[in-house]
């Protein structure tokens, strides 16, 4: 029997995997309304079936026996009702300007504007994104306006004769594996150049490994794109000067090429990265630039909040404002920032009173002293859409019952009411990032200030954010906790 007549066989529902910004489609096998197992859909066009360690989590993420299904008032379980009158009343004991929101970069671009549009209803201005920090970061950078600057499709990427990729490319989506093999193998003398102070799963691809010194891939990007003269960033980054010149004329000579750009915690200025990554990129003819980010609606949600709620704080500014006291209440939609980070917690103590809703409960202590838990839908749940990394826009169907949990939207129009017209949260996302200006000469001058770092640490392939979510899974509790 092929995949096809199998595929027809079976009740079949497919959604997206938000565990990074490739946007694998994800295909379960359903009984009775539940999602009982993975399928393969070979014929889909961006993963063809496959499904990396992380992707296969989607299964547990929708069908987990411990997933939040009741609100709770600290430790105690209650009822929604109970729970909307407590929240609404404890807000109230607030100032606007003392109150924050974050929205994960795992929800989508509706549940973004409804929390924009939520926080307007209620003045709070103290609203912004979460996820991982070199994403965020990386994304700042996308922002800097670069004249003749391209989005790369993954058509463009398969059928480039030069890559240049920036970091463990396939450890962060391991799925595009057979799309670099295609540029590996697909014509004599396609190049495949890796800048990465690590060896890694994606350097054992390159037909050039720039192993610079850790914390000065930016330096070694601004010479490739013609911004700094190569002997200035040979002394930087330990790469011989004659080195950084053969690569930056194998990607400008080849025909067609594509920058691909993975963020890295230990990596200094993700957002000059990108910035030079572009200018290489718009460099020379029939090249494109892309970003493939850790959380899988990074671009989505940025760009709503940013378009929705011009001037909003940034991540440290919020965190400033809760050292001095000025925020003294916080929502945490889909994202526990404080889980895993002790500094954080202690933060947490501050706050007079938290909200935070999520799949699971937090693992943070400091969550209960004063906060309020609810339980939120998966991207399976609820309907709602998201932006690829190669800007394009994935809309996904409910395709399980909630089981107790609410949609973000569905949370925030019982904070206030709200009415987000049908389509507004997707047209804000596909315009993409705004825009900005970057002086060339300050990013020169913080380029020359930046020192090298001791080490880079490679992450491992099941690391996911500050892995609260996946370490509720059997697979990584299995391979990586033993």
């Amino acid at each position: 029997m092929t995949n096809d007549e199998l595929m027809k066989d079976m009740d079949i529902k497919k959604s997206r995997c938000l565990f990074c910004s490739l946007g694998c489609e994800v295909s379960f096998r359903a009984e009775g309304g539940r999602l009982t197992a993975l399928a393969y859909d070979q014929n889909n066009p961006i993963n063809k079936g496959s499904l990396c360690p992380r992707g296969h989590y989607n299964l547990e993420l929708a069908s987990h026996p411990g997933r939040l299904t009741e609100p709770q008032i600290g430790r105690r379980k209650v009822s929604w009702e109970e729970a909307v009158t407590f929240l609404r009343g404890e807000l109230g004991a607030f100032a606007s300007r003392e109150i924050g929101c974050l929205v994960s970069c795992l929800q989508s671009n509706e549940a973004a504007l409804a929390a924009v549009k939520m926080a307007g209803r209620k003045g709070i201005e103290n609203i912004l994104s979460a996820g991982a920090a070199a994403d965020l970061e990386a994304y700042g950078g996308s922002k800097w306006q670069v004249p003749g600057a391209r989005l790369a499709t993954l058509e463009a990427i398969e059928q480039s004769e030069a890559l240049l990729i920036v970091g463990d490319l396939l450890s962060r989506s391991p799925v595009l594996a057979r799309r670099v093999n295609q540029v590996k193998y697909g014509k004599r003398g396609n190049k495949i150049i890796v800048l990465d102070p690590n060896k890694t799963h994606t350097s054992w691809f390159a037909t050039s490994h720039l192993l610079c010194r850790p914390g000065t891939e930016a330096i070694a990007l601004a010479a490739l794109a013609g911004a700094i003269p190569f002997s200035a960033a040979a002394e930087k980054s330990g790469l011989p000067a004659a080195q950084l010149q053969q690569a930056a004329a194998d990607f400008k000579n080849a025909a067609s090429g594509t920058v691909i750009y993975v963020p890295q915690t230990r990596r200094l200025r993700n957002d000059l990265a990108v910035y030079y990554a572009k200018q290489l990129a718009a460099g020379s003819d029939h090249k494109s630039f892309i970003v493939y980010y850790l959380y899988g609606n990074t671009l989505g949600v940025n760009t709503v909040i940013d378009r929705a709620a011009p001037g909003h704080p940034t991540y440290h500014q919020l965190l400033d404002k809760i050292d001095r006291g000025e925020v003294k209440s916080l929502l945490m939609f889909g994202e526990d920032i404080s889980a895993g980070h002790e500094e954080l917690q202690k933060r947490f103590r501050m706050l007079k009173f938290v909200v935070f809703a999520g799949h699971f409960e937090s693992e943070s202590p400091a969550i209960y002293d004063n906060s309020l838990i609810l339980p939120l839908a998966t991207q399976f749940e609820g309907a709602g859409s998201f932006v690829t990394a190669d800007g394009q826009l994935a809309v996904c169907a409910p395709i399980a019952p909630a089981a107790g949990s609410k949609t973000l939207p569905e949370i925030c129009r019982l904070i206030a009411e709200i009415s987000p017209a049908e389509n507004e949260a997707s047209e804000l996302a596909v315009q993409g990032p705004v825009s900005q200006t970057k002086d060339e000469a300050e990013a020169k001058a913080e380029l020359a200030a930046l020192p090298p770092l001791e080490a880079a640490p490679v992450k491992p392939i099941t690391y996911f954010g500050n892995n609260h979510l996946v370490s509720n899974f059997f697979w990584y509790r299995v391979n990586v906790n033993g």
